[in-house]
């Protein structure tokens, strides 16, 4: 009976991931990528596959390839997000508005933030805010 129970679980289990590994991938693909990102995304995959160890590529895929660049997108923003939010906060709080240059200077940063990590992945700056969108949608 015990062989049975731990039968079950492990096939739960196991359905619980291929859904998850399916919902992510229907959020890759219907993150509204244009053909010409989605080759720069293959052109990288292609990359990292000649790069690293075929036993160390084994189970990367092109979708888990713009899962994890969408992950890592949205590394720094959302610290500067974060900050933003809390200024803005602190100068309705204190009833001074003159406290606005500090949300301004961050989202000053955010934005320089967002075009050095597009620059660096060679992407647009359209692409790059495509990848964060997705990033958010992945966490929901």
């Amino acid at each position: 009976m015990d062989l049975l129970i731990n039968t079950l679980k492990y096939f739960d289990i196991n359905t619980l991931q291929e859904q998850s590994v399916l919902t992510y991938k229907v959020k890759v693909a219907n993150a509204g990528f244009s053909k010409q990102e989605l080759l720069g995304f293959k052109r990288q995959y292609g990359q990292l596959k000649a790069t690293y160890h075929p036993n160390l590529t084994v189970g990367m895929t092109l979708p888990a390839l713009i899962k994890e660049e969408a992950r890592k997108s949205i590394i720094m923003t959302r610290y500067y997000i974060v900050a933003i939010f809390l200024f803005t906060f602190a100068a309705a709080m204190f009833g001074n508005w003159s406290y606005m240059y500090m949300p301004a200077g961050m989202l000053f940063f955010a934005l320089l933030d967002v075009r050095s990590s597009a620059i660096e992945g060679e992407r647009t700056i359209v692409c790059q805010i495509k990848l964060m969108i997705l990033a958010v949608k992945l966490w929901f």
